[in-house]
């Protein structure tokens, strides 16, 4: 993928360029912090925790001689350890390495998985904060709904609890490596049931083990209000699911209930910067297993559905800071080969690896769509959108789609008055 070596492309990959009509001073501002919004134009861009402590502090980016490339890779991956999938852990990095993955990071349930890796793929430290409470506020929407406060930990740098004995449902003891298996990381919020506070006993516990945090699957259950995502972004989270593969129809919304897109639109309307990913939140690796799940009617998480294309050095530090600085754009099949601002506007263009009918939709303020071709080739003007933010997806024939990250566009000045 072209990538010329221009500050508007720097800021395209960080989500946040400033290009057209009215930019000024006040573009790329932070927000307020927790319950205060960045108004259109001002994006959060280092959101605070409950206690009012930066979040995102910039800081010395590490320097590294290795070549900056495209890697492939799943920020969502589960093992044996997890407890609900039966590969080892050994086992789930080859298979990633076999199917061409450049990175991994390993997030079993409430626990960091440690596997040291040098070779494709990289293994990053990771975990899933899973917590199913009895109930929450708001509960959910559905009479058979059920609460679900799910978020991952990417690349966490703090050092994992002591190992402890395995003790595993009689099910799966059999299944389970030899040995010490990670322990349980306590970090729920117990005093309030309220969706915000628990998600940000996470989010504060993530950050506190060095880790950037994803929201996961926000729309299962219906359990991410296109509010309650924005203010999940000013409170700390960095990226977002917006296409989790092992829960497919739940990412495309309901006449009753929005996309996992459409809640992502909704907190970028309102100036909170969070990154879209796809993911394959796998748990099934074996085609056997796959196969018997489908005909018992069971869920199946199949790894290779989603993933991301992160641009950055061959190294988990450099890897990590590009996710955190939104430099990646998310597929489930589509490759891009050019992603760049020229000259004001945003090109696409799809790689050739990429076969089939593309579409090609720039998204901005609210989820509409500001323009529609097809080709695997479309530029889009960015002061044509006067406001807000542009985005892009590409949508191949056979139903695979990309994700581009946002670009900022701030609010037009009126015209003068006239005399």
């Amino acid at each position: 993928m072209s990538r010329p070596g221009s500050a508007r492309l720097a800021a395209l990959a960080a989500g946040l360029a400033c290009v057209g009509v009215g930019a000024g001073a006040g573009c790329g501002q932070a927000g307020a912090g927790p319950g205060g919004g960045g108004g259109q134009g001002e994006p959060v861009t280092h959101p605070t925790r409950s206690d009012g402590a930066q979040a995102r502090a910039a800081g010395p980016r590490a320097v590294v001689d290795r070549p900056v490339e495209w890697l492939k890779g799943s920020t969502h991956v589960h093992t044996i350890q997890s407890g609900d999938s039966t590969m080892a852990v050994d086992a789930v990095v080859r298979w990633y390495g076999d199917h061409g993955y450049d990175f991994i990071v390993i997030t079993d349930h409430n626990r960091v998985t440690e596997f040291d890796s040098t070779d494709r793929p990289l293994v990053l430290r990771g975990v899933e904060f899973t917590h199913n409470p009895a109930s929450c506020d708001p509960p959910p929407p559905e009479p058979e709904g059920r609460c679900r406060i799910h978020l991952n930990g990417i690349g966490v740098t703090a050092p994992a609890p002591p190992s402890m004995p395995n003790v595993p449902a009689a099910a799966s003891v059999d299944l389970l490596d030899v040995g010490a298996r990670p322990q349980v990381i306590e970090w729920k919020n117990h005093s309030s049931n309220a969706r915000v506070d628990m998600y940000q006993a996470g989010i504060d516990k993530i950050r506190e083990m060095g880790g950037i945090a994803q929201i996961n699957h926000p729309s299962w259950h219906w359990g991410v209000s296109g509010e309650l995502l924005a203010e999940l972004g000013r409170r700390g989270a960095v990226l977002v699911e917006i296409a989790n593969m092992g829960f497919a129809r739940w990412n495309l919304g309901t006449p009753a209930h929005p996309s996992a897109e459409a809640l992502w639109d909704v907190a970028l309307g309102q100036g909170v910067l969070l990154y879209g990913v796809a993911s394959d939140d796998a748990h099934q690796y074996l085609e056997g297993e796959i196969a018997e799940r489908n005909a018992a009617g069971k869920p199946v998480y199949q790894a290779g559905t989603g993933w991301v294309m992160v641009h950055a050095a061959r190294s988990p530090d450099a890897i990590r800071r590009a996710l955190e600085r939104g430099d990646f754009y998310a597929t489930t099949g589509v490759v891009l080969e050019r992603v760049e601002l020229v000259d004001g506007a945003l090109a696409i263009d799809v790689a050739a690896a990429s076969t089939g009918a593309h579409e090609i939709s720039f998204v901005g303020q609210g989820g509409a769509v500001l323009a529609r071709s097809t080709g695997t080739s479309a530029r889009y003007p960015l002061e044509r959108a006067r406001s807000g933010y542009v985005r892009a997806v590409i949508t191949r024939d056979d139903g695979a789609r990309a994700w581009v990250q946002p670009v900022w566009v701030p609010r037009a000045d009126p015209p003068p008055a006239a005399p």
